[in-house]
């Protein structure tokens, strides 16, 4: 026998090893990619209404019943529709005269907005204990969710 040189009976062997080593591999890493756990559903976090009384209310899909989903803000002689998409909080600072109320507006980007706000309508969604609604003109505090 010579060293360096396979000899022809120990050539099939050796091939039959490589490919038993390969397969091996490839069927560990196929088991380690098997079946995960699904991914979590995000966390919905509730709008939270505050009424004029001090009571809060957790509610989930805050939306206006009816309507394109935007409020109407009046400010000096321009009025401008605000979507409630961009809305993080409103709060009311006055009394409601002609249908509108004094209000603050911080939207998502940081900007603050001050107007009179539209009121004469309801604002609807779900709390814990069911389908819930409220006249907006009730309301003294509106912290919009990530819904």
């Amino acid at each position: 026998m010579v060293w360096g040189k396979p000899s022809a009976s120990s050539l099939p062997a050796k091939l039959t090893a490589l490919f038993s080593l390969i397969l091996a591999a490839a069927l560990l890493t196929a088991s380690s990619c098997g079946r995960s756990t699904p991914p979590s559903p995000p966390i919905k976090v509730p709008s939270i209404v505050t009424t004029e009384e001090g009571i809060e209310f957790s509610v989930y899909g805050l939306k206006l019943p009816g309507t394109s989903q935007e409020l109407k803000l009046r400010k000096g002689g321009a009025t401008t529709w605000v979507p409630l998409s961009i809305i993080r909080v409103i709060t009311f600072a006055g009394s409601e005269e002609d249908r509108f109320r004094p209000a603050d507006i911080w939207l998502t980007s940081g900007e603050r907005l001050q107007g009179n706000l539209f009121v004469d309508l309801l604002i609807e969604g779900t709390t814990d204990l069911g389908y819930w609604n409220m006249p907006l003109a009730k309301v003294r505090q509106i912290g919009l969710g990530d819904e």
